[in-house]
């Protein structure tokens, strides 16, 4: 997995390739929480379209970077999600949980 990451005034973005799974999590679980902490927008990006698979481990770390997020007082919003990765947000209703803790899945 590849994690990429970008500060910007308007909104921040990490890009991640590859697989995040059980392996990879804790990898993407620090580089989300760093982001969050160094955000210097209102708005961090998580962009997922190169992401070829996710499973539940990845599923609770994209929920735990919600909930800090909103303790942050920044909102997330992921975009991206194709394939098996959306299959899987869209049966756990992540865009619900998403929302109640003020961010966005966009699901299209």
């Amino acid at each position: 997995m590849d994690i990429e990451t970008s500060p910007g005034p308007s909104e921040s973005r990490i890009s991640v390739t590859g697989r995040l799974v059980i392996e990879s999590s804790p990898r993407f679980r620090a580089s989300l929480t760093n982001a969050i902490g160094a955000a210097t927008s209102a708005v961090l990006v998580i962009d997922l379209s190169a992401l070829s698979y996710l499973d539940t481990s990845g599923v609770a770390t994209l929920l735990e970077g919600a909930r800090l997020a909103l303790a942050q007082g920044i909102r997330l919003r992921v975009t991206g999600l194709n394939g098996e990765p959306r299959m899987l947000a869209m049966t756990a209703e992540l865009d619900r949980i998403f929302r109640a803790y003020g961010s966005d899945l966009e699901l299209t």
